[in-house]
């Protein structure tokens, strides 16, 4: 028998689970809260627009936008229809931005505190709990252990229906996000007329382009150092309780 997480799979022996869980031994023990809520990392997300302004900076009256979608992984993103050059006089670029961060685990696990964990797999006689050093077999019909197995231990199972409440994320914080964005007069990423260096602490930039269309662009990052995101609530036990049920037994060579 092993801790969980490092007992061996029963597919590895080719054979079917038993039985498993945790059960009570002295000295282990549960306890009766919920396992802590994590979050995943605030990702660094690019600008997925750059909107083109029929007035000089700081930018106004909007004409058309270059649109690349939420998803957008900075490579080379043609326009449907060009803004033609003589149509705006300025474009603004948008900053890059730290996306949301989600729970790891949207509803936790209950806590199992030092309890112990065993795992049984089924074999001829029927029952094995495979681990390192130890084979154990279920004990005969008569109650009696097998010849070599003369270890009895008992396992007096528990029988967990707690449910915890859902995690949630606070605002993101930290990380540092800096892409370099540039905009192109062809469809292929080629002749490029401007581009901006901007961070995620930044205000939007306006600046001015040659004169000429925009008809594709591309970003990258040149810094892309994610943020951090603070658990909003704490999981709590709302439902369901501990209880000790089925006591197995079983007769081990040692």
């Amino acid at each position: 028998m092993e801790g969980a997480g490092a007992f061996k799979q029963c597919e590895a022996f080719s054979a079917e689970l038993a039985w498993e869980g945790y059960f009570e031994a002295q000295g282990f023990s549960a306890e009766d809260k919920c396992e802590p809520c994590e979050c995943t990392p605030a990702e660094c997300a690019l600008p997925s627009k750059v909107t083109a302004n029929a007035s000089v900076c700081p930018g106004e009256d909007a004409v058309g936008t270059l649109e690349a979608g939420a998803s957008w992984d900075g490579s080379c993103t043609a326009a449907a229809d060009p803004i033609p050059s003589d149509a705006f006089a300025t474009v603004t670029f948008e900053p890059p931005t730290l996306a949301p961060c989600a729970p790891v685990s949207p509803v936790p696990k209950p806590s199992v505190g030092s309890l112990r964990f065993v795992r049984v797999c089924k074999s001829d006689p029927p029952g094995y709990a495979p681990s390192l050093s130890v084979t154990c077999y279920p004990p005969q019909e008569n109650g009696e252990c097998w010849k070599g197995y003369d270890r009895k231990f008992e396992y007096p199972m528990l029988n967990d229906t707690r449910q915890c409440s859902p995690c949630s994320c606070g605002a993101p914080s930290g990380g540092s996000c800096t892409v370099k964005t540039t905009l192109y007069q062809d469809p292929y990423c080629v002749s490029d007329v401007a581009a901006e260096v901007i961070a995620n602490q930044d205000e939007p930039i306006c600046t001015r382009t040659t004169n000429a269309p925009l008809a594709s662009m591309r970003s990258r990052f040149t810094v892309n150092e994610p943020g951090t995101c603070a658990p909003s609530t704490d999981s709590e036990i709302v439902s369901g309780s501990l209880e000790r049920g089925i006591t197995h037994v079983l007769c081990c060579d040692r």
